[in-house]
């Protein structure tokens, strides 16, 4: 049987390489892809999220060509660059109907087999038929995007940016910068980036950002009398401290996006008084569906949003404990991509 390399996850911090047999079909609507790109996310390098991991292959910002395609697959052809989706709904449930696909059953059980860190990646029938489509039309380093800014497109949509004037993004590593890009594409007239390092504040200026301050530069801000608060801001940090000071960043009847969880079991100190008299609404925002990553890949395929700029480093998968140790380093290193031979 053909074997691949996989990435293994052996510990919050470590990676191992292992030969082991290629995936193949299980039913006559699976596809199997030949990995082209697969990302490293942001949330894929908390400690404490990959404690849960140890054993698996992680890898859900993946893009592959169809190296084999089921009988009853009709919108895959063989050779395709296809995108997919890590977990897929059943898009006939109360949640589906609500666009509340990440609370349905279906999509918390889907999976890939065994995860984008691997050369060959099965699609199992449930994930082929709602959350798999073919992106021929861009790149496979355009095309990995297409999951981790579908996580911007539902979260900035739940904000009218038809009003917004100011939109404020807290952090600006990888997700931050697709945040403010998002914001932009979306409409939001003015939008700020706050920032402690320098190499990722100016970044932040070059995707879109108006002005990009430190959280010092910010409070000085809040202490001047012509600050009126913006109308939401997008919390990327998920540590407690940076939460509560982000709530005072937003105008009365704003939001607050909380775009990354806190580590299990901690705690966030908020005053619920205060915020329900200013009528600050706090929206969690989770992974995605299938409407935000179709309209993801629009705005990638236009140009609208353009992820190259943020593109800093490529490893291939025998380097992949090297590519995680450069992804954690933050700083300048922002998305960093594992590469397969697709030529």
């Amino acid at each position: 049987m053909s074997t691949m390399k996989q990435a293994v996850i052996t510990s919050p911090t470590t990676f191992r390489v292992d030969h082991v047999a290629r995936p193949t079909p299980q039913s006559h609507d699976d596809v199997i892809l030949r990995t082209a790109v697969s990302g490293i996310c942001s949330g894929d390098l908390m400690e404490w999220y990959l404690a849960k991991k140890v054993g698996t292959v992680l890898g859900h910002e993946v893009v592959g060509f169809a190296e084999q395609v089921g009988d009853d697959v009709t919108h895959i052809e063989k050779g395709n660059l296809v995108f997919v989706h890590h977990h897929a709904p059943c898009m006939a449930c109360r949640f589906c109907l609500l666009r509340q696909f990440v609370q349905c059953e279906t999509w918390k059980k889907t999976f890939i087999d065994p995860g984008g860190m691997a050369e060959f990646v099965r699609v199992p029938a449930d994930n082929c038929r709602y959350d798999t489509f073919d992106i021929s039309d861009v790149s496979p380093d355009i095309g990995v995007f297409i999951e981790p800014l579908a996580c911007s497109v539902k979260s900035l949509q739940m904000v009218d940016h038809r009003e917004a004037d100011l939109g404020i993004v807290v952090g600006c590593g990888i997700m931050g910068l697709l945040n403010i890009q998002m914001a932009r594409a979306l409409g939001t007239k003015i939008v700020w980036a706050i920032e402690p390092d320098a190499s990722r504040r100016a970044k932040a200026l070059d995707v879109g950002a108006q002005r990009a301050l430190t959280p010092e530069e910010m409070r000085e801000e809040l202490a001047g009398k012509k600050f009126a608060g913006a109308d939401y801001v997008v919390v990327g940090p998920g540590f407690p401290p940076v939460i509560e000071e982000a709530t005072k960043y937003v105008r009365g009847g704003g939001s607050v996006l909380l775009f990354t969880p806190t580590a299990a079991g901690v705690k966030t100190s908020l005053d619920l008084g205060e915020l329900y008299f200013r009528e600050i609404r706090l929206l969690p925002s989770y992974s995605c569906g299938p409407t935000d990553t179709r309209r993801a890949y629009d705005l990638l395929r236009t140009g609208r949003v353009d992820p190259r700029p943020i593109i800093t480093h490529r490893f291939s998968i025998d380097d992949i404990q090297p590519a995680y140790d450069t992804a954690k380093k933050g700083g300048s290193a922002l998305k960093v991509l594992i590469e397969f031979p697709f030529s």
